[in-house]
């Protein structure tokens, strides 16, 4: 498959959001910051957040779209993105017990399975749903939507694409009888973050996806990657000025999910001119984007304990750019060091899993006596 530049982009600067997000809001605990620069900190990881699910259901479209009804696609299909996602995740889980048990904290057994396993757990009871790790909880969204979409890879394409879309409607419009759509307050409850609107945006992803072979032929958007982030910051600007506070209106919110799935529909059909150096290191971040954002609240705590010890608590807002630098830093040795190795380590033993169970389906196939062999079955 040939790679999308701009959209692996469009994901590092997505990751990038969430880094920065964190970076002011963990600096705001030790300097005094306007309140509005808080918020707005905050509403750029949520919107990083929500372009990331966009891509998400773009990429499971474009790369398994072609699977449906095929034998043993489901399973072939989670067994990829469990190799993608679970690794580095359960290491990332491992590395904050070890952390909590160091500073002689303790860890419910009972939150460590739930967190491995991706099922949503409130932190305290009635409070919100967070896994060990807490980013973990987008996590939480992407395994859910394999599974649907694994679920609808039985069926032939068209029967499975619209089982796929009235799923995801399906559980938004059941929970809304739960959690009305006007309460945009983070769920509380293992139903309301099932059945929580925000899956809709892998449903967008899906859509661009689908869409895609269509809107390819009028290529006209040249520059995607900066009218992107041109929409994204117009809107985020537009929010501050005019909101500017939390929770989000149902309104502003369902506006900023369409603009980011404008973004990732722009970066997919927008024209691939020679690719640029900016683009080249754009498209690096994008491939270390996942290790990036799992470990880089790790590596902002390392860099607030390095600048604390170099330059005390001098609120500098240089300490922002260099937790950034640090956790780009870090991202690239563990994806370069760990998550590609352990890709390699397990996808050939995968595939020679899968190798033998069809080598099994054909020599049963050719066992069945020859006057049933061309038997409908049943």
């Amino acid at each position: 498959m040939r790679k999308l530049v701009a959209l692996q982009v469009l994901r590092g600067i997505a990751a990038s959001m969430v880094v920065i997000d964190h970076s002011i809001l963990r600096h705001a605990e030790w300097h005094d910051y306007p309140a509005i620069v808080e918020v707005a900190a905050q509403y750029s990881g949520t919107l990083g957040v929500a372009v990331f699910f966009v891509i998400s259901g773009y990429i499971m479209i474009h790369t398994a779209g072609n699977q449906f009804g095929q034998p043993g696609a489901a399973l072939s299909f989670l067994r990829k993105r469990i190799i993608r996602i679970v690794p580095l995740y359960w290491l990332a889980t491992l590395l904050e017990v070890a952390l909590r048990l160091r500073k002689g904290g303790a860890v419910d057994p009972h939150q460590l399975l739930t967190s491995l396993f991706f099922i949503p757990q409130p932190v305290t009871e009635g409070d919100y749903m967070r896994p060990l790790v807490g980013v973990g909880w987008t996590l939480n969204y992407e395994m859910f939507f394999y599974c649907i979409f694994a679920a609808t890879l039985i069926f032939r394409r068209t029967v499975g694409i619209t089982l796929l879309f009235a799923a995801l409607v399906g559980l938004v419009t059941l929970g809304a009888l739960y959690k009305p759509l006007d309460d945009t307050s983070p769920p509380h409850t293992i139903i309301g973050f099932w059945t929580d609107p925000i899956i809709l945006l892998f449903a967008a992803g899906v859509a661009i996806g689908l869409a895609t072979s269509v809107i390819q032929r009028r290529q006209t958007i040249v520059r995607p990657v900066t009218v992107s982030c041109l929409l994204l910051l117009l809107y985020g600007t537009a929010f501050l000025f005019a909101h500017g506070a939390y929770p989000i209106p149902l309104a502003w919110q369902a506006g900023g999910w369409a603009i980011c799935a404008v973004t990732v529909a722009v970066c997919v059909v927008g024209r691939q001119g020679k690719t640029t150096l900016s683009e080249k290191a754009g498209s690096k971040l994008g491939d270390i984007s996942y290790a990036l954002y799992l470990y880089h609240f790790f590596a902002i705590v390392a860099a607030e304990k390095a600048w604390w010890f170099a330059l005390g608590k001098n609120p500098s807002l240089l300490f922002v750019g260099a937790a950034y630098l640090v956790s780009i830093s870090a991202a690239y040795a563990i994806h370069h060091l760990i998550e590609t190795k352990a890709g390699r380590l397990l996808t050939p033993r995968v595939a020679q899993i899968e190798g033998s169970i069809r080598h099994a389906d054909d020599a049963g196939i050719q066992a069945i006596p020859r006057q049933h062999a061309t038997a409908p079955l049943r």
